[in-house]
Order: C-alpha cells, then structure tokens, then sequence
C-alpha cells in the first residue's frame, strides 16, 4: 500500500536526503559558468525565533531562486543577518535585567558587548535551522554577519567615500530622539501611531502694549520653556479681537470656534490685517522671569521671541492660526529658525530631563506636561487644554514616544542627490509598479539629509578620529589604513576596545575615536557590495554588481530599500539594485496586525509542527497578489493542506499504473 501523505515524516528525510546528497551543491554546479545572477538577500535581526513574516518572504525568496536555477542562471545566494543595534541590545538588556544605558556601564560595556553578540550568535543559529526546515536553498553556512571584521571594513569603506565625494558633515540639527534609549532617531527608524494629547492655548503678552495677547497653540506643553517664536501664515487673515478688558490676536477664520467655543467667552472684531503685518512684533515669553537664558539669547539674536512669517507650517485646520516655535524641539520649528537665525535652544539630557531651566529643571519632557500646563494655569495664561488625537511618532524598537532634541551628529548629504535618485529609479523595475513609481519616488522626494550616528554601543563603530586640542580629524577608510595609522588594533573592533586605540596629531596631541556607533541599517544598506566580499576582494563586485533582483515587504521602501540606494549614491551615485519584488505584511484572519498583546500572533512552527512546512509555502505563496498583505487563515491553509494530499494520491495513483502496466 502506497504511503499517506505525511509531511512531518516526509519533510525531515527529504532535508537529510538533500544533506547527505549534497544537493544543493550539485545543483549550484550544475549551472557553474552561465549567466549569473546577483540575488542579495535583505537581512532579518537576529532578535528571536522567526516571525511568521519572514518565513514568507524567505519561502518566497526560494520559489524565486529555484525558478532561476531551473533556467540555467548561475544564482548568487548568500543568505545573510542583521547582528547589531537596538534589537539585539534590548533582547540582552531583557535578559540582564538591564533598563537604560545607566545600567549597562554598570554592568560593563565590554560584558555587555560580548553578551550581544552570544545573544545574535545564538539565535542566527536558531533562524538557521527554522529557514533550513522550511525547505530554503541559500547559503547559510557562509551567510554574511553584519557583526563580522570584514562587514564593518566594508561600511568604514563607505564612509570614507562619503568624505572623499563631500557627501559626509558634522552638523546640529533638531531630531527625533528616545529618551528611553538614549540616541538620536532617523526618518526611518520611527512608527506613527495614533494618540490622543493634551493641546493648549495660551496667551503671550504683546510688549509695549496694554492687556494684548498672542493666542499659541501647541500639542507639546513641555516644550514651551523652550519658546524663542510665533509662527503665522503671511497670506491668512488675523484680527485683534476685543475679549472682555484683554485683546486678543488670532486668525480670523478660527476666531469663533476658540474664543466663543472653546473659552466661551464673548468678542468683537476691533482690527482685520493680513499675517504679513505681525512680523516682528516682540512679546514676554510666560516665564522669561525663571529662565535666565533667554535674555542671553533675545542680546546675540535680535529675532528670539518676535513674530515670524511661515506659509509652509502655519494654517488654520486647527487651533488659532499662531504657532509656537522651539526651534530645539522640532524639525520643522529647527527650519523656521534657521531661517530667521533663531537658535535650536534645547538643554534636555539624553534621557529627557531639562537641564539648567530654572524651576523647571529635573523635569521630563513629554511624560510631565501636565506641571508644564499647571505653570502656565498659575501665570493666568493658559486660556484652555483640549484632547487632540493625531499621529505621533514613537521610537521602532520600545516604543516609546519619542521626544526632540538638539544634537551634534554626522549626516550623509543626499538632499541635492534627490532628483537625481528619482530619475534613476525609472530605470528600475519594480513589482508592483506602483512601488516604484509612486511609493519610493515619493518617499525619494521628500529624503532630508541622513543621520548616520547612533548613541549606543552594539554597533559598527564610526571610523572617525578627532583630536581635542586642535579639532583636526581623520576618516578612516578600512582596517588596513587603521593600523597603518595607530599601529596595533584589538582584534575585536566594537567598543569599548576599539575607542583605546589612538592615533597621532600633527599638533603634537592625539587623535581619539568619537565614541558613536553607526545607525545599524547603514549595516544593511552596505549590502550591495559588502555581500560579495568587496573591497577586501573585487573579483565578485566586478562580476556581479549591481544587485539583479531584492525581494522584500512594503515596509522595506523606508527601510532597506531606502538605505541600499542611499548609500551607492553617496558612495557611487549609481543604484545598486536593477529589479525589485515588494510584498505586504502578514496579518491575522481580520486582516489585523499580528501582536502577541492581542493574542493573535503566530510562530510558523505552528504551522509547520503540525501541517508541514510545504503546506505552509504553498498556502502563503499562492495567497495574494505583489504588494498585497496576507490574511493568514488557518481554515484556509487546512484547504490548501487537503490539495497537497489530492496531489500525493495523484502521484501515487499514477506511480501504480505504472507499475501495472510493467
């Protein structure tokens, strides 16, 4: 009697077969010679068993694979890991017991360091075995580690490109920041949820002038001490407004719906002007009587606290039409005051305390707007608080919501590269179209310049060495040129051993290492070149690059996608990758997002344990259209598990006839 279909009997004598055969390579060599194709593989963190996610883009990654082997292409297929950043150090901060960066130097950085990397060792081997069960034919046992001494001379590499083509600054700037874990945030790295806030309007005295407010508006309460500017459209219409014995000035068209809606008060229009005739006009900050700064500030800047012109941030869908400006305390205040030469004042620590604010000091910034709302109900200012829900950015690893802060970090320079990049991406086929040509040629269009310094410690360290006593510095370009300049190097180049080494200055001093990591997607956005071994060897780069064909999900265009290109841009100002296939996420049966709070979430081991792994392949890879999300629904999969069984008896039948007919 022929044999039930029985995958978890099946599947495993398949994969020893393959192994004992050696399989795989067989069919490697057996395309050796042909055309090749360059696949590079998108790298998931090493942070735990893999999502159910991954498999599906794994599983299709092989389909793809196997289907160029069986047309004779000679397939590049080094799978390959993202080892370092926040989800590795927060998986060993879990385990440690360890909440903030406090407590990792107490615990020691080089522990916690050696610690990190056992945590993504373990676990690579881990997702290993989990992709090798699923039936996928890559290359793990030479799989690229973004930890490994020959990756981060591949980033050093890109770095120094970036220096050599102008493309690499030191600058101060305004950015996303985790209190919580205590490093600056780029674009990508932030997921917007939707929350509800406290707003408020408050009044700002008119100097020079009896019972005349300014009525600003604001989401964020705590970032009031840091207020050097009112924001107004030029081209709306303002009045002055009579409200019991005060004036007050706000924009015409929401004049009603604040005095008479929200404060509930009576008014008569005494002035109408346009918002062009407010520029300039100085008030009192509420607590200029508390912050000894701002006087400092008011001397070498004449515009602080002075009304400013923006038509780009100041309408009138909500609030009063006048918007407070902390330059230190938002991207696109930091814009408006570069503008106006207005300061990025922002004194916060790393994990969000005000510093040096007066009575304000020791506070933390978002957590506590409440005492800031409370001071400004003390000075009689604040005419109201509303709940207002918008969208917020929260950080992408704990997420927490993030604040903002001035910081002194490195940048690529790509926001004069940007049409240039849009016109190259035509050249790209995407999968979807509309992937390329408006998802990623939108988020093209609106690239700032990028970040690439992070605050933290498990990551490739910046190959920068600055000397403090005359500021001179170098960028260091590979390990080579490192020990050609310092002499003997550790052979571990993470911190903390990484920051001893020092190199001379031609003033005499010493050069140290600036003690920031790189942001660890310049880990995976290095990938183009640093997958085939370059530039300690170019054999394959001259061969094989640029990348023929990237699969990933929709998340990836702000992600992975975003950074590959990023980066051969700056390095090489060509794209680095000719075709792309972008599919959805996985959510659950109600098309939800898989969440273990929720209770919906699955482990692919669940599907695998008990229906195996080719039902789960052939449910997920059948399941949707490029681009489209899926739904994943056990009842469906339970179909698609029967047609596999439809199928083995089939075979079976057909292998009996044959038999017969002998």
């Amino acid at each position: 009697m022929p044999e039930k279909y029985n995958p978890l009997k099946i599947e495993p004598e398949i994969l020893k077969f393959w192994k004992e055969k050696k399989i795989l390579e067989k069919a490697r060599n057996k395309n050796k010679g042909n055309k090749k194709f360059y696949f590079c593989d998108g790298p998931p963190y090493t942070s735990g068993k893999v999502h159910i996610g991954t498999a599906w883009n794994k599983s299709y990654k092989d389909s793809s694979l196997r289907f160029r082997r069986m047309n004779g292409l000679d397939v590049w297929d080094r799978a390959g890991y993202d080892m370092h950043g926040l989800p590795t150090e927060q998986g060993v901060e879990k385990e440690q017991g360890l909440k903030n960066k406090d407590d990792i130097e107490k615990f020691g950085i080089g522990k916690f360091i050696k610690a990190c990397e056992e945590f993504a060792v373990r676990n690579l081997k881990i997702m290993n075995e989990d992709f090798t069960r699923l039936g996928v034919w890559m290359d793990f046992e030479n799989a690229y580690q973004t930890k490994s001494k020959e990756w981060i001379d591949g980033e050093w590499w890109l770095i120094k490109k970036a220096h050599e083509n102008n493309r690499l600054y030191e600058g101060e700037k305004t950015m996303h920041w985790c209190a919580r874990c205590g490093t600056a945030l780029a674009k990508h790295e932030l997921e917007y949820k939707n929350v509800s806030d406290d707003s408020i309007f408050v009044k700002f005295p008119v100097r020079k002038a009896k019972n005349e407010f300014l009525i600003v508006w604001t989401t964020t309460p705590w970032t009031i001490p840091y207020n050097l500017g009112v924001m107004v459209n030029p081209k709306i219409d303002y009045v002055k407004a009579k409200v019991e014995n005060e004036v007050w000035v706000i924009a015409k068209a929401l004049a009603s719906a604040l005095i008479q809606g929200v404060a509930d008060k009576k008014f008569r229009i005494l002035e109408e002007f346009k918002g062009d005739k407010l520029e300039g006009l100085k008030y009192h900050h509420p607590f200029e009587d508390v912050v000894e700064k701002y006087k400092e500030l008011e001397e070498k800047h004449p515009k602080v606290h002075t009304v400013v012109l923006s038509e780009e941030y100041v309408d009138t869908s909500a609030g009063s039409g006048l918007v407070h400006m902390a330059p230190g305390c938002g991207p696109e205040d930091y814009e408006v005051g570069y503008k106006n030469n207005i300061p990025p004042f922002n004194t916060l620590s790393e994990s969000g305390v005000l510093e040096d604010m007066g009575k304000f000091t020791g506070l933390i910034a978002k957590k506590e707007d409440i005492k800031f709302i409370e001071a400004l109900d003390k000075r009689k200012v604040l005419i109201a608080t509303t709940k207002v829900e918008h969208d917020y950015a929260h950080c992408w690893r704990c997420k927490e919501p993030v604040i903002y802060k001035t910081t002194k970090q490195w940048f690529f320079k790509i926001e004069d590269l940007k049409e240039k990049m849009r016109e190259l991406n035509k050249k790209i086929k995407w999968v979807p179209e509309y992937a390329g040509s408006r998802s990623f040629d939108n988020w093209i269009a609106n690239l700032r310049d990028n970040g690439i310094t992070r605050q933290r410690y498990w990551g490739t360290p910046l190959p920068i060495w600055r000397c403090n006593n005359c500021n001179d510095y170098v960028v260091v370009g590979s390990i080579k040129e490192l020990k050609k300049l310092a002499g003997k190097i550790p052979d571990n180049l993470h911190k903390p051993w990484i920051d001893k080494v020092k190199i001379k200055c031609k003033c005499g001093s010493e050069k140290e290492r600036i003690p920031d990591v790189l942001d660890v997607w310049i880990d995976a956005g290095s990938a183009s070149w640093n997958c085939l071994y370059y530039p300690q060897r170019d054999d394959f780069f001259k061969e094989l690059f640029p990348m023929d064909f990237i699969m990933e999900g929709i998340d990836q265009i702000r992600g992975w996608f975003n950074l590959l290109y990023v980066a051969s841009m700056v390095a090489m100002e060509k794209p680095c990758f000719k075709a792309v296939f972008m599919h959805g996420f996985t959510n659950d049966a109600q098309g939800r997002k898989m969440s273990k709070s929720v209770g919906n979430y699955i482990l692919p081991e669940e599907v695998v344990d008990k229906y195996g792994a080719d039902t789960f392949r052939f449910y997920s890879l059948g399941g949707t259209n490029a681009g489209e999300d899926l739904n994943y629904n056990f009842e469906d999969m339970k179909v698609k598990n029967k047609h596999l069984t439809v199928l083995w008896n089939l075979h079976n039948y057909v292998i009996d006839l044959a038999k017969q007919s002998d």
